[in-house]
């Protein structure tokens, strides 16, 4: 892992945030895909990209 980026104290990865990340960035993508492609906000990608944003908070410190 790199030096800007790491685990906070006392946090153990767990499964449950880890899939959040992963649908969070896979959203995002998506969600990058369609704004280039369409200029459209989906607010169903929007909740789904914050909650893995919220999920990389609670676990790393970026």
């Amino acid at each position: 892992m790199s030096d800007e980026c790491h685990l906070r104290e006392g946090v153990e990865l767990n499964l449950a945030d880890v899939e959040k990340i992963a649908m969070g960035l896979k959203s995002l993508a998506s969600y990058s895909m369609l704004a280039y492609e369409h200029d459209d906000d989906p607010e169903d990608l929007d909740e789904i990209v914050q909650e893995g944003l919220d999920a990389i908070d609670r676990l790393f410190n970026c």
